[in-house]
């Protein structure tokens, strides 16, 4: 038996992903994240499952689980974008707001806040990537710069005043609401709860805004984000006489007056008027209202108005719902009570079924992979398939499907002067009554100019990447996949068992085990208005490319990768080992070690990897165990197969 160290890296920067606080349909689970507060403003944190009721569409439904959430036990670091809407604030309330935020990001970056910067002057910009570096956020933050306007195309820029009666041109507010909608939904792919500060003075507001303000609080809500706008106008701004009493920050002790916000539903959002200072405000109180957020008002303490902020990282409850049955696609309304008295409860107010990652629905080649995922017949192209998960969440996992195709099979055709060729693909996770539980589809299209490329791409297998999410179980996982053109000739069939334990978030566990041999610089992540649907897994300054095979020359270089959670990550201990799958014997052992934590004393989920010691083993059937354990003597053990020829 050889011994030797092991190589465990930490991430220090924020993990990017798909993962949605809204749970997709396919995996019939929703979480909603809830703030409540008392008489006096103060956060409650002595509420059990019991106290909490959740309505859609005015039917409760049962909660399926139920956590007080706070970053120290985080299962994922926090994400929180300050946004900076230069085109609706004046210069001399730029510096007061750029003042603030630098005091901000000293005071609240850390190992498990990060932050990112974006300014939007007529075009989104991302200042700085997600990062807990405070020097690169503050000189990220945007310098003071007069007001933008937009104008519509063959409008004189002579003249931006608005006629007495005359239409309201605010296309540069219609493209910020678009462009704080692109940057919701590409915050989808980060884990956890995501927050938005949205700095803004003077919005320009109409009536064809509400279309546009919609489609923000749907996609935030989709993505799990919450926006917190902060209007950086001081209070002796809002000086006309009709506006003087009005105040639409609901429950905020920093907001002008003391009046109640607005209530109802959103159709009740007075916008369609010229904007006298009031519907801006109206606007922000509608974008935190149906979004969980709040609004910051300046009165002389922006900074202050920040702090709440980041105080409410630390002060919210995760309940989950099964939903009923509904169309993909379809909104429903979301409504959550306490059983307490003098309470204050925020939290997003709708749910959207979102279309389910399944592009060959209803179509002659989905019906024809359903047959054949049903069939016994294994088919004759054939694939390796890895499924290593990753908790997200008390009970839900996200599930990385690797596999790796032989496309020798696979056959061209002349379209449009090149050879083309395609192959779709299923794939289903099923309880043991069979139930769906977890499904998606799709397409993998490849052109070549000539023959030559072809027989050169067939030598290499072809990889293919997706993620689902599904709650805690035993499943059966199968992935049907054929020949678009050829569905009758050329197709396969895997099917492998998926067991994900239950995980409460509030004691040890282990993830999945990534076997890879592939490796990337990770350079900060997470915000980018590109980015695909799968999750980067980090560790340290690594990127690990998950492998659909467990099959590996001795000359390769390889990796593992896996994620450790726990409530106090400095007493859990690692030992990993690799047994002879014939024997069972210990051909090689780590020994036993703590894992290295970042100067927060650490994290309650700790991503780690190391290289696989093909010295130490030679060729053979192996067998990957990792094991951990806590100091109230719980040990979680994961393994998985690999072969070294």
């Amino acid at each position: 038996m050889r011994r030797g160290g092991v190589l465990i890296c930490l991430l220090a920067g924020i993990s990017s992903g798909q993962q949605n606080t809204v749970i997709r349909t396919e995996t019939r689970v929703v979480l909603v994240d809830v703030i409540v507060t008392g008489r006096n403003g103060r956060y409650i944190r002595d509420l059990t499952q019991k106290d909490f009721h959740v309505w859609q569409d005015n039917k409760e439904q049962t909660i399926a689980s139920f956590a007080l959430e706070s970053s120290a036990a985080a299962p994922q670091p926090r994400s929180l974008v300050l946004f900076f809407d230069n085109s609706s604030m004046e210069a001399r309330d730029q510096i007061p707001a750029r003042r603030a935020a630098a005091n901000f990001i000293d005071a609240e970056t850390g190992p498990n806040r990060k932050m990112a910067v974006v300014t939007y002057d007529g075009q989104l910009k991302i200042g700085q990537n997600f990062t807990d570096n405070a020097g690169r956020l503050k000189d990220s933050l945007p310098a003071p710069t007069s007001r933008v306007t937009e104008e519509r195309p063959g409008r004189s820029s002579l003249n931006n005043t608005v006629p007495q009666g005359g239409a309201v041109d605010d296309t540069g507010a219609r493209n910020m609401l678009r462009s704080l909608r692109d940057l919701g939904r590409s915050l989808g792919v980060l884990p956890g709860r995501k927050i938005i500060v949205l700095f803004a003075g003077k919005i320009a507001s109409s009536s064809q805004q509400r279309s546009d303000l919609n489609d923000v609080i749907q996609t935030c809500n989709e993505s799990g984000v919450a926006v917190y706008p902060v209007d950086v106008r001081p209070v002796f701004m809002d000086t006309t006489a009709e506006n003087s009493s009005v105040n639409v920050f609901p429950d905020n002790p920093r907001a002008r007056g003391r009046t109640a916000g607005p209530q109802g539903d959103s159709d009740d959002t007075r916008i369609g008027v010229a904007d006298t200072g009031s519907t801006t405000q109206l606007m922000l109180a509608d974008l935190a209202r149906r979004t969980g957020g709040l609004v910051i008002g300046n009165s002389n303490d922006l900074l202050g108005g920040l702090q709440e902020v980041a105080a409410e990282q630390d002060q919210y409850y995760a309940l989950t719902y099964v939903p009923p049955e509904s169309k993909e696609g379809s909104c429903h309304a979301l409504k959550v009570k306490v059983d307490r008295g003098g309470t204050t409860v925020r939290a997003r107010n709708s749910y959207c079924a979102t279309k389910p990652m399944d592009l060959l629905a209803g179509t002659t080649m989905g019906k024809d992979l359903e047959k054949r995922a049903a069939e016994g017949k294994s088919g004759n192209i054939s694939a390796s398939l890895e499924l290593p998960y990753f908790y997200t969440g008390p009970h839900v996992a996200r599930v990385d499907v690797a596999m790796e195709l032989t496309p020798g099979a696979l056959k061209f055709e002349n379209r449009k002067g090149r050879l083309h060729a395609e192959i779709n693909l299923l794939g289903i996770a099923s309880n043991q009554d069979g139930e769906v539980r977890a499904r998606f589809s799709d397409t993998l299209k490849f052109d070549f100019d000539n023959e030559a490329q072809i027989s050169n791409w067939k030598t290499a297998p072809v990889h293919y990447a997706k993620e689902f999410r599904i709650a805690s179980g035993e499943y059966t996982f199968t992935m049907a996949f054929g020949d678009a053109s050829q569905s009758n000739e050329s197709f396969g069939k895997i099917q492998v068992p998926l067991v994900i334990g239950p995980w409460t978030g509030a004691e040890l566990a282990l993830s999945g085990l990534v076997l890879s041999r592939e490796t990337r610089p990770a350079a900060d992540v997470g915000l980018s208005l590109s980015l695909g649907g799968q999750t980067p897994l980090i560790a340290g300054s690594t990127q690990v490319v998950p492998s659909g095979s467990g099959l590996f020359a001795r000359t390769d270089t390889a990796f593992f990768y896996f994620e450790v959670y726990d409530p106090d990550p400095p007493s859990v201990t690692v030992r990993v080992r690799a047994l002879d799958r014939k024997t069972g014997g210990t051909k090689w052992d780590s020994g036993f070690s703590k894992l290295p934590l970042p100067s927060n004393g650490g994290k309650p989920s700790i991503p780690a990897m190391a290289r696989l010691p093909f010295d130490s083993l030679g060729p053979g059937l192996w067998t990957l165990e990792v094991a951990a354990s806590d100091s109230a003597g719980k040990t979680v053990t994961r393994t998985g197969d690999f072969e070294v020829r």
